[in-house]
């Protein structure tokens, strides 16, 4: 055990991979309830954090939308048109999206458990995404928007010939799909929790039941070596009681000015 691994194990509880123990499990054919149901947690906690990046970026677009412009500078439009993209493609990903073999795949939202202004606004962001940012349908109505439009024309010149052109206008920035996405994302992350809290909630009952204490040995891991220092594994541990955590991690080092 090297010391970092020494001075976690004195200062954390034990941790382990849950998703190692589920692999580890397959192999055997052991338990086969305890590894689907540590699949289904992983699938709705991942999907949740696809709707926490959702909502903060369309925190960061509104803002960035009221803010004064410089007639010319093409910047804000780059930024909300990425915010723009990320929202609603983080949001499909986890509401609506299906999956293939060995992907995620999405936890749906249930027609019954919204009002019918609720399915709307849904139904109108996933039409956005499937027409608008996954496919491009040129002169097509997506959440009642034209997002792209397409144009291929001649021009005469002075000689008397033609020469051929185009011309496309690609939609950066929508109001009405900014506030479908205000309204829809709380409902979203409520729905896709409670599945979450209710999932990990079974894997922690059948652990406790059914796993013996040398499987839990055999993946543990070093939290500080996972989750890169005492702070943030703190943070975990502690965001237990509300049921998640969110911590921004910096993975980037910025490099000195040459010369220095």
């Amino acid at each position: 055990m090297t010391r970092a691994r020494y001075v976690s194990a004195m200062q954390f509880p034990m941790f382990t991979d849950l998703g190692s123990l589920a692999e580890d499990l397959a192999r055997r054919g052991a338990n086969p309830k305890v590894r689907a149901a540590i699949m289904m947690a992983w699938r709705a906690q991942s999907c949740l954090g696809d709707l926490r990046q959702a909502e903060e970026s369309v925190r960061v677009l509104r803002a960035t939308t009221a803010q004064p412009r410089r007639s010319g500078d093409p910047e804000p439009m780059i930024i909300e048109r990425a915010l723009m993209s990320a929202s609603i493609m983080h949001y499909a990903r986890a509401t609506s999206t299906s999956g293939q073999k060995d992907e995620r795949g999405s936890i749906q939202l249930e027609r019954n458990r919204l009002t019918s202004e609720e399915w709307e606004d849904h139904s109108k962001i996933i039409d956005v995404r499937n027409q608008a940012l996954a496919h491009v349908y040129s002169g097509r109505t997506a959440g009642d928007h034209t997002w792209h439009r397409d144009i291929f024309f001649a021009v005469e010149t002075p000689n008397g010939t033609w020469a051929a052109a185009s011309a496309s206008n690609q939609t950066s920035y929508h109001e009405a799909t900014l506030g479908r996405l205000e309204r829809m994302l709380p409902i979203a992350i409520r729905e896709v929790k409670a599945k979450f809290q209710k999932r990990i909630a079974a894997v922690s009952t059948m652990l406790n039941r059914e796993i013996e204490i040398a499987h839990f040995r055999k993946h543990a891991f070093d939290p500080l070596a996972i989750f890169g220092s005492e702070e943030t594994v703190r943070a975990i541990i502690q965001g237990r009681q509300f049921g998640e955590t969110s911590i921004w991690v910096n993975e980037h080092t910025p490099r000195a000015p040459s010369g220095t």
